[in-house]
């Protein structure tokens, strides 16, 4: 018969001992999840790049003319994969619970060795952290941590039917463009309505500035609100003026699908390029 000593001995071992296991068990989910989520996230962003080839097309192009323009590949050009890739990880995951995993938090992230439209069109996109695990669990301070996702962008050729041979226009029937949470559907992949030009201009100038329509120019709703620096970007059909070229509202992305699709979604032929043939 085992004596009433010996059980209380074990008990003091084999408690502690399943509330580790507990432990060690529920941050090792929690780890998993983290992981999760920042690869959805960086999923969701490859989704994005991918319909913005033609963005970064012209690469040799310069990055302003003498007007002051700035084409839409200067801007991602301008801020680097990783500043932009930094710039919508932030925009992103900001105010997240999880990131207090994350040393540092949203400011720990950092995509060094990214890369967007390398050779072959590829959007490489790498992000590098260190994990915080809960009440130094382990004893680790923190466990560096890399993810990645690899997809191929768009480069702006049409796709064309099976075993199609025929001219450029036959190609290219029925393919339109849509801006993310557009109303409209473009014919042509460089409407200025889909990838509008933008100028640079001294913050003095905005009040005296008119776009094409006559239209004055406003604070943008989402980089408005920061002081702005030696200049603002204002494009020639909006009526916003942004004080950081990084704004997603000058970013824009787009996808391409089917006229037909179009329509069955409810969206209306783009007024300056819809009757383009």
């Amino acid at each position: 018969m085992r004596k009433k000593g010996s059980m209380t001995v074990e008990a003091a071992f084999v408690v502690p001992l399943s509330f580790f296991a507990v432990l060690v068990f529920l941050n090792l989910f929690l780890f998993l999840e983290v992981q999760m989520r920042i690869q959805t996230e960086l999923a969701d962003m490859s989704r994005e790049l991918m319909s913005v080839g033609t963005v970064l097309a012209g690469t040799e192009s310069e990055s302003e003319d003498e007007t002051g323009v700035l084409n839409a590949a200067s801007i991602l050009q301008s801020l680097g994969a990783e500043g932009y890739l930094r710039f919508r990880m932030d925009e992103k995951t900001g105010g997240s619970a999880w990131l207090s995993h994350i040393k540092k938090g949203a400011s720990g992230f950092s995509f060094a060795g990214s890369s967007l439209y390398g050779e072959g069109a590829e959007i490489r996109i790498r992000v590098s952290y260190s994990y915080v695990f809960d009440d130094g669990l382990f004893g680790v301070g923190a466990i560096p941590v890399t993810q990645q996702v690899v997809a191929r962008g768009f480069s702006g050729v049409s796709r064309t039917k099976d075993g199609d041979d025929g001219d450029d226009e036959e190609e290219e029937k029925n393919i339109v463009f849509v801006a993310e949470s557009g109303t409209v559907y473009h014919r042509k992949s460089d409407c200025t309505y889909l990838k509008p030009r933008i100028e640079r201009i001294s913050p003095d100038e905005v009040s005296g500035r008119r776009n094409a329509s006559g239209a004055k120019y406003y604070a943008c709703e989402v980089c408005g609100s920061q002081n702005a620096g030696a200049s603002v970007y204002i494009t020639p059909y909006g009526t916003r003026y942004h004080t950081t070229i990084s704004c997603r509202e000058l970013l824009r992305t787009y996808t391409e699908m089917t006229e037909e699709e179009a329509i069955a979604k409810g969206l209306r032929a783009c007024s300056k390029c819809g009757g383009a043939e």
